[in-house]
C-alpha cells in the first residue's frame, strides 16, 4: 500500500492523499503538494518525507505549529495510525492497510513531554531507560520546569502504570502532620485520633509514590525513607508492628541536596540512596528553541478550556517569547499563554496579550535592544498616543486602534504610557 494521509476532520474531511513519491508537503502556496486556502496555515508548513523504511514530518517554522497525536513537534517519525494536524486540518497517516491502533485515535498522552531540544531528549531517553526498572528515582531541577509531569511520565511508562500514583508535598506540611500524612496512624495515637487513617504510603500500594520537595523532608522522617526504601517496611503512627508496602519512590527536589548533605540536615545515605538513578530537567531558558512547541500546546489547550477560538500566536508575540528568560520556567509559560488566551480579543495571541512581564522593557539599556525592536516600541507609543488624542476616552482609543479595552489597558501599562495618557486627558485605563 503506498501510505497515505486521510482528512478526518476539517474543511477537507474525507479526502484521501497519496504519498506516492516519498515526499509530500503542506502549505498555503500553489507548489505545494497539498495547497489549502487556510490563513492558519503557513506559506510551506510542514513536509513528509520517506527516510529509509519510515516517514519523516518536518515542520517548517510554521506560525501556528504542526501537531502529531496531539503534541506540537518539530521533526518526529511517523507510525500507522497518527494524527496530524495542520491548521484546521486533521489527518489520519496510513502506513499499510491494517486499521489505525486505536491508541493512535485518541489524543496524545494523560501527561505529555513537549519539546524537541538535546537538553530534554536527553530527559526523555533517561524516562525511557529507567521507567521499565523499580528502584527509586530523583529528579532535580528548577521550580516550574516539570518535575510532577516527569513523574508522571515515568510511573506511565512503567510497570506500575496501572497502580495508584500518589503525590506528597513535603515542603507543605509541619514534620508532625506530614508523618501522619504519609505513614498513617492508629486510633488513639494522638488526641483526636478517633479511628485508624491509612496514609498515603498505603493508598499507593503496588503502585507510585512521589515525594515533591523531598529536600525539606525532616530528619527524623529521612530515617523512615531509607528504611521504606532499603526494607520496604514502615510503622504507622502509634503502631508498634512494622507493616509492609510495595510502592515505587520517586522523589523530586529545587534544592541542593548535596548541599544539604554538607550542612548536616540531610542524611548522606538516603541522598545516595535516592540518587542511583537521577535526572535533572533543564530550566527553560537553556531550551529556547522548545519555546514556541510548549506555547502552542498551551494555546490550544487553553483555546479548548476557554471555549475561545485562538488559531495561532502572532510573530511578533511569539518573538517576545523567545527572547525572555522565563525564571519560573514552563509553568509561568503556561500562566503567560492562559493569560493572554483570556484577555485576547482577536485570532491571534499579540504582543499586547501577554504579560507585562515578558514584554521588551523600556528599561532595558538601549544597546542591549536590537534596532528594530526600539522602532517598534517606539511605533507601538506613537499609535497608542494618537488613539487617545484622536479619542479622547480610553474606550475610543481601544475602538480605534481595534483592541479589547482590556488588552489596551495592558498595553499601556507594558508601553509606560500612563502619565502621558493622563495628561491628553484620555482618562486612566484600568485593568479589572
Amino acid at each position: 500500500m503506498i501510505p497515505q494521509l486521510v482528512a478526518i476532520d476539517g474543511p477537507l474531511k474525507g479526502s484521501a492523499y497519496a504519498i506516492a513519491d516519498g515526499r509530500f508537503s503542506i502549505g498555503r502556496k500553489p507548489d505545494n503538494t497539498l495547497s489549502q486556502a487556510d490563513l492558519s496555515v503557513s506559506r510551506h508548513h510542514c513536509t513528509i518525507e520517506c527516510a529509509g523504511d519510515s516517514f519523516v514530518i518536518t515542520d517548517h517554522d510554521s506560525q501556528n505549529g504542526t501537531f502529531v497525536n496531539g503534541i506540537p513537534i518539530k521533526q518526529r517519525t511517523l507510525c500507522h495510525g497518527d494524527q496530524i494536524a495542520v491548521g484546521a486540518s486533521v489527518f489520519t497517516f496510513l502506513l499499510d492497510e491494517g486499521p489505525a491502533p486505536p491508541a493512535a485515535a485518541s489524543t496524545a498522552a494523560r501527561y505529555p513531554v513537549v519539546g524537541e531540544t538535546p537538553l530534554i531528549r536527553h530527559v526523555l531517553e533517561f524516562v525511557a531507560q529507567v521507567a521499565p526498572l523499580d528502584g527509586p528515582v530523583l529528579i532535580a531541577g528548577e521550580p516550574g520546569t516539570g518535575k510532577r509531569l516527569m513523574a508522571h511520565a515515568l510511573h506511565d511508562a512503567g510497570l506500575r502504570a496501572r497502580r495508584p500514583f500518589v503525590a506528597v508535598n513535603c515542603a507543605a506540611l509541619s514534620e508532625t502532620f506530614l508523618g501522619r500524612e504519609l505513614f498513617g496512624y492508629e486510633r488513639g495515637a494522638f488526641p483526636g485520633a478517633v479511628d485508624r487513617k491509612e496514609g498515603k504510603l498505603a493508598l499507593a500500594e503496588g503502585g507510585t509514590l512521589f515525594l515533591d520537595e523531598v529536600g525539606a523532608l525532616p530528619v527524623e522522617l529521612q530515617a523512615k525513607l531509607l528504611r521504606l526504601l532499603n526494607h520496604k517496611q514502615f510503622q504507622r503512627l502509634g503502631s508498634a508492628a512494622a507493616a509492609t508496602a510495595d510502592v515505587r519512590v520517586i522523589a523530586a527536589t529545587g534544592r541542593d541536596i548535596s548541599a544539604a548533605v554538607g550542612e548536616g540536615s540531610f542524611q548522606p545515605d538516603l541522598y545516595f540512596r535516592l540518587k542511583v538513578l537521577s535526572v535533572e530537567i533543564p530550566p527553560l531558558r537553556y531550551r529556547r528553541e522548545d519555546i514556541p512547541l510548549l506555547a502552542n500546546y498551551f494555546r490550544v489547550e487553553q483555546s479548548t478550556r476557554q471555549k475561545r477560538r485562538v488559531l495561532g500566536i502572532t510573530a511578533a508575540a511569539r518573538d517576545c517569547l523567545l527572547r525572555y528568560d522565563w525564571p519560573g520556567n514552563v509553568r509561568q509559560l503556561e500562566c503567560a499563554i492562559e493569560s493572554a488566551v483570556a484577555v485576547g480579543s482577536t485570532e491571534g495571541i499579540l504582543p499586547e496579550d501577554l504579560p507585562e512581564a515578558v514584554l521588551p522593557g523600556r528599561d532595558a539599556p538601549q544597546d542591549l535592544v536590537p534596532r528594530y525592536h526600539r522602532e517598534i516600541h517606539e511605533t507601538r507609543r506613537e499609535l497608542v498616543l494618537k488613539a487617545y488624542t484622536q479619542g479622547g476616552s480610553h474606550a475610543r482609543a481601544a475602538a480605534i486602534l481595534g483592541l479589547h479595552p482590556h488588552s489596551l489597558a495592558r498595553l499601556v501599562r507594558a508601553l509606560g504610557l500612563q502619565s502621558a495618557i493622563e495628561q491628553l486627558g484620555g482618562g486612566q485605563p484600568h485593568l479589572d
